[in-house]
Protein backbone atom coordinates (compact mmCIF):
# COMPACT_ATOMS: atom_id res chain seq x y z
CA UNK A 1 0.00 0.00 0.00
CA UNK A 2 1.67 3.29 -0.78
CA UNK A 3 0.70 6.91 -0.87
CA UNK A 4 -0.10 9.18 -3.57
CA UNK A 5 1.17 12.86 -3.66
CA UNK A 6 0.30 14.85 -6.23
CA UNK A 7 2.95 16.80 -8.05
CA UNK A 8 2.11 19.57 -10.40
CA UNK A 9 6.08 20.04 -11.69
CA UNK A 10 6.44 19.02 -15.37
CA UNK A 11 10.20 17.22 -16.84
CA UNK A 12 12.36 18.47 -19.15
CA UNK A 13 10.30 16.82 -22.19
CA UNK A 14 7.74 19.12 -21.35
CA UNK A 15 5.45 16.35 -20.04
CA UNK A 16 3.82 16.12 -16.15
CA UNK A 17 5.50 13.81 -14.18
CA UNK A 18 4.01 10.93 -12.45
CA UNK A 19 2.45 11.54 -9.12
CA UNK A 20 5.35 10.48 -5.92
CA UNK A 21 4.88 7.06 -4.65
CA UNK A 22 6.01 6.75 -1.34
CA UNK A 23 5.40 3.62 0.77
CA UNK A 24 2.87 4.36 3.90
CA UNK A 25 4.32 2.57 6.07
CA UNK A 26 7.23 4.00 7.83
CA UNK A 27 6.24 7.63 7.01
CA UNK A 28 2.23 7.46 6.88
CA UNK A 29 1.35 5.18 10.34
CA UNK A 30 4.20 6.68 12.56
CA UNK A 31 2.60 10.14 12.28
CA UNK A 32 -0.74 8.31 12.59
CA UNK A 33 0.70 6.86 16.10
CA UNK A 34 1.95 10.14 17.34
CA UNK A 35 -1.38 11.30 16.41
CA UNK A 36 -3.36 8.89 18.24
CA UNK A 37 -0.73 9.29 21.23
CA UNK A 38 -1.42 13.04 21.79
CA UNK A 39 -5.45 12.70 21.37
CA UNK A 40 -5.21 10.22 24.38
CA UNK A 41 -2.73 11.92 26.38
CA UNK A 42 -5.24 14.87 26.08
CA UNK A 43 -8.03 13.16 26.80
CA UNK A 44 -5.90 11.59 29.87
CA UNK A 45 -5.11 15.12 30.86
CA UNK A 46 -8.88 16.07 30.79
CA UNK A 47 -10.16 13.35 32.97
CA UNK A 48 -7.79 14.16 35.45
CA UNK A 49 -8.20 18.19 35.79
CA UNK A 50 -12.07 18.09 35.04
CA UNK A 51 -14.61 16.04 37.34
CA UNK A 52 -17.59 14.13 35.30
CA UNK A 53 -19.02 12.49 38.12
CA UNK A 54 -21.91 9.78 37.36
CA UNK A 55 -23.63 11.60 40.49
CA UNK A 56 -24.93 9.62 43.40
CA UNK A 57 -28.46 7.44 42.76
CA UNK A 58 -31.70 9.11 42.01
CA UNK A 59 -33.57 10.00 45.45
CA UNK A 60 -37.26 10.82 44.95
CA UNK A 61 -37.18 12.58 48.47
CA UNK A 62 -34.47 15.26 47.07
CA UNK A 63 -34.88 17.08 43.20
CA UNK A 64 -31.47 18.80 42.45
CA UNK A 65 -32.22 21.98 40.51
CA UNK A 66 -31.30 22.08 38.34
CA UNK A 67 -31.18 18.06 37.36
CA UNK A 68 -28.20 17.49 34.92
CA UNK A 69 -28.23 14.84 33.12
CA UNK A 70 -24.62 12.86 32.87
CA UNK A 71 -22.24 15.05 30.68
CA UNK A 72 -22.02 12.94 27.34
CA UNK A 73 -26.05 13.87 27.05
CA UNK A 74 -25.93 17.46 28.61
CA UNK A 75 -25.34 18.30 24.85
CA UNK A 76 -28.72 17.25 24.22
CA UNK A 77 -29.82 18.62 27.18
CA UNK A 78 -29.18 21.67 26.09
CA UNK A 79 -30.88 21.49 23.26
CA UNK A 80 -34.29 20.98 24.78
CA UNK A 81 -34.48 24.48 25.64
CA UNK A 82 -34.45 25.88 22.12
CA UNK A 83 -36.40 23.57 20.48
CA UNK A 84 -39.46 20.60 21.16
CA UNK A 85 -38.60 17.72 22.89
CA UNK A 86 -38.92 15.38 20.23
CA UNK A 87 -36.70 17.41 17.80
CA UNK A 88 -33.89 18.20 20.44
CA UNK A 89 -34.01 14.74 21.06
CA UNK A 90 -34.61 12.80 18.28
CA UNK A 91 -34.21 14.90 14.83
CA UNK A 92 -31.57 17.42 15.54
CA UNK A 93 -29.08 14.69 17.22
CA UNK A 94 -30.16 12.37 14.06
CA UNK A 95 -29.41 15.03 11.48
CA UNK A 96 -26.05 16.02 13.45
CA UNK A 97 -24.59 12.51 13.72
CA UNK A 98 -25.62 11.66 10.07
CA UNK A 99 -24.04 14.92 8.82
CA UNK A 100 -20.75 14.04 10.37
CA UNK A 101 -20.67 10.83 9.28
CA UNK A 102 -22.20 11.86 5.25
CA UNK A 103 -20.65 15.21 4.63
CA UNK A 104 -16.85 13.35 4.68
CA UNK A 105 -18.10 11.00 1.97
CA UNK A 106 -20.51 13.37 -0.11
CA UNK A 107 -17.29 15.40 -1.00
CA UNK A 108 -15.77 13.70 -4.11
CA UNK A 109 -12.91 16.21 -5.39
CA UNK A 110 -10.05 13.67 -6.44
CA UNK A 111 -8.44 15.86 -5.73
CA UNK A 112 -7.86 15.27 -2.18
CA UNK A 113 -7.41 11.56 -2.81
CA UNK A 114 -4.21 10.24 -1.40
CA UNK A 115 -3.58 13.72 0.54
CA UNK A 116 -4.52 14.88 4.32
CA UNK A 117 -3.83 18.90 3.43
CA UNK A 118 -7.10 20.63 4.98
CA UNK A 119 -7.36 22.90 1.76
CA UNK A 120 -7.40 19.92 -0.34
CA UNK A 121 -10.44 18.58 1.62
CA UNK A 122 -11.97 22.08 2.66
CA UNK A 123 -15.80 21.05 2.09
CA UNK A 124 -15.42 18.29 4.22
CA UNK A 125 -13.53 18.82 6.98
CA UNK A 126 -14.78 22.41 8.00
CA UNK A 127 -18.49 21.54 8.37
CA UNK A 128 -17.19 18.03 10.11
CA UNK A 129 -14.93 20.13 12.43
CA UNK A 130 -17.59 23.22 13.05
CA UNK A 131 -20.56 20.03 13.65
CA UNK A 132 -17.90 18.65 16.66
CA UNK A 133 -17.66 22.04 17.88
CA UNK A 134 -21.00 23.08 18.06
CA UNK A 135 -21.60 19.34 19.73
CA UNK A 136 -18.89 20.19 22.05
CA UNK A 137 -19.97 23.88 22.43
CA UNK A 138 -23.68 22.78 23.57
CA UNK A 139 -22.21 20.27 26.40
CA UNK A 140 -20.23 23.20 28.49
CA UNK A 141 -23.13 25.81 28.04
CA UNK A 142 -24.67 23.05 30.21
CA UNK A 143 -22.55 22.13 32.35
CA UNK A 144 -20.68 25.47 33.40
CA UNK A 145 -22.99 27.99 32.40
CA UNK A 146 -26.78 26.38 33.38
CA UNK A 147 -27.71 27.38 36.77
CA UNK A 148 -31.05 27.19 39.49
CA UNK A 149 -34.46 26.98 36.83
CA UNK A 150 -31.68 25.23 33.78
CA UNK A 151 -31.33 29.88 33.66
CA UNK A 152 -27.51 31.54 32.49
CA UNK A 153 -25.42 31.94 35.23
CA UNK A 154 -22.10 33.17 34.40
CA UNK A 155 -19.37 31.57 36.17
CA UNK A 156 -18.68 35.01 38.79
CA UNK A 157 -22.47 35.01 39.93
CA UNK A 158 -24.05 33.45 42.76
CA UNK A 159 -25.10 29.82 41.86
CA UNK A 160 -26.74 29.19 45.35
CA UNK A 161 -29.65 31.03 45.26
CA UNK A 162 -32.58 31.09 42.21
CA UNK A 163 -32.64 34.21 40.19
CA UNK A 164 -36.06 35.97 39.63
CA UNK A 165 -37.70 34.62 36.53
CA UNK A 166 -37.00 36.31 33.19
CA UNK A 167 -39.38 38.16 30.93
CA UNK A 168 -41.53 35.76 29.29
CA UNK A 169 -40.02 34.79 25.92
CA UNK A 170 -41.36 35.91 22.13
CA UNK A 171 -41.87 34.42 19.77
CA UNK A 172 -42.13 35.10 15.71
CA UNK A 173 -45.29 34.83 13.87
CA UNK A 174 -45.83 31.94 11.41
CA UNK A 175 -46.51 34.57 8.05
CA UNK A 176 -42.60 35.67 9.14
CA UNK A 177 -41.79 32.78 10.32
CA UNK A 178 -42.43 30.39 7.91
CA UNK A 179 -41.04 32.63 5.01
CA UNK A 180 -37.69 32.93 6.87
CA UNK A 181 -36.87 29.62 6.85
CA UNK A 182 -37.91 29.27 3.13
CA UNK A 183 -35.96 32.08 2.38
CA UNK A 184 -32.24 30.86 4.67
CA UNK A 185 -32.40 27.31 3.19
CA UNK A 186 -33.34 28.91 -0.98
CA UNK A 187 -30.44 31.11 -0.44
CA UNK A 188 -28.20 28.68 1.48
CA UNK A 189 -28.54 26.03 -1.12
CA UNK A 190 -28.36 28.85 -4.78
CA UNK A 191 -25.73 30.82 -3.37
CA UNK A 192 -22.62 28.39 -3.16
CA UNK A 193 -23.31 26.25 -6.74
CA UNK A 194 -23.22 30.26 -8.29
CA UNK A 195 -20.06 30.85 -6.51
CA UNK A 196 -18.38 27.62 -7.31
CA UNK A 197 -20.07 26.04 -10.41
CA UNK A 198 -17.31 24.77 -11.58
CA UNK A 199 -16.86 22.29 -8.12
CA UNK A 200 -20.20 21.56 -7.28
CA UNK A 201 -21.25 20.94 -10.44
CA UNK A 202 -19.61 17.92 -10.54
CA UNK A 203 -21.47 16.40 -7.47
CA UNK A 204 -24.68 16.07 -9.11
CA UNK A 205 -27.92 17.80 -8.04
CA UNK A 206 -28.70 14.73 -5.41
CA UNK A 207 -25.57 14.78 -3.68
CA UNK A 208 -25.38 18.78 -3.63
CA UNK A 209 -28.96 19.09 -1.90
CA UNK A 210 -27.52 16.28 0.96
CA UNK A 211 -25.09 18.43 1.41
CA UNK A 212 -25.95 21.52 2.12
CA UNK A 213 -29.42 20.17 3.82
CA UNK A 214 -27.42 18.98 6.49
CA UNK A 215 -24.76 21.88 6.72
CA UNK A 216 -27.62 24.66 6.22
CA UNK A 217 -29.74 22.67 9.06
CA UNK A 218 -26.47 22.54 11.32
CA UNK A 219 -25.94 26.44 11.10
CA UNK A 220 -29.83 26.99 11.60
CA UNK A 221 -29.14 25.33 15.40
CA UNK A 222 -26.33 27.80 16.07
CA UNK A 223 -28.92 30.62 14.75
CA UNK A 224 -32.06 29.37 17.10
CA UNK A 225 -29.59 29.09 19.98
CA UNK A 226 -28.28 33.17 19.20
CA UNK A 227 -31.99 34.61 18.64
CA UNK A 228 -32.87 32.42 21.99
CA UNK A 229 -30.28 33.79 24.26
CA UNK A 230 -29.51 37.47 22.69
CA UNK A 231 -33.50 38.28 21.65
CA UNK A 232 -35.66 36.18 24.00
CA UNK A 233 -37.05 34.65 20.78
CA UNK A 234 -38.58 30.63 21.63
CA UNK A 235 -39.63 29.94 18.52
CA UNK A 236 -39.40 31.07 15.54
CA UNK A 237 -42.54 28.62 13.61
CA UNK A 238 -45.34 27.37 16.31
CA UNK A 239 -47.88 25.21 14.98
CA UNK A 240 -50.20 22.44 16.76
CA UNK A 241 -48.03 19.98 15.51
CA UNK A 242 -44.46 21.50 16.18
CA UNK A 243 -42.47 23.94 17.59
CA UNK A 244 -39.33 25.23 15.95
Amino acid sequence: MSENLPKDATNTTGKKDTPVMLPVYPGLLFKELLATLVCLLVLAWLGLVIEAPLDVPADPEFTPNPAKAPWYFLGIQEMLVYFDPWLAGVVTPFLIIAGLILIPLLDTDPRGAGSYAFRRRIWATLPFTAGLFILVLLTVMAAWFRGSNWDWYWPWQDWSMARPARPNFRSLPNWLGFPLIGIYYIIGMLFPYTLWRSRFGKWGRFRYAIYFFLVLTMGAVVIKVLLRLFFNVRYIVQTPWFNI
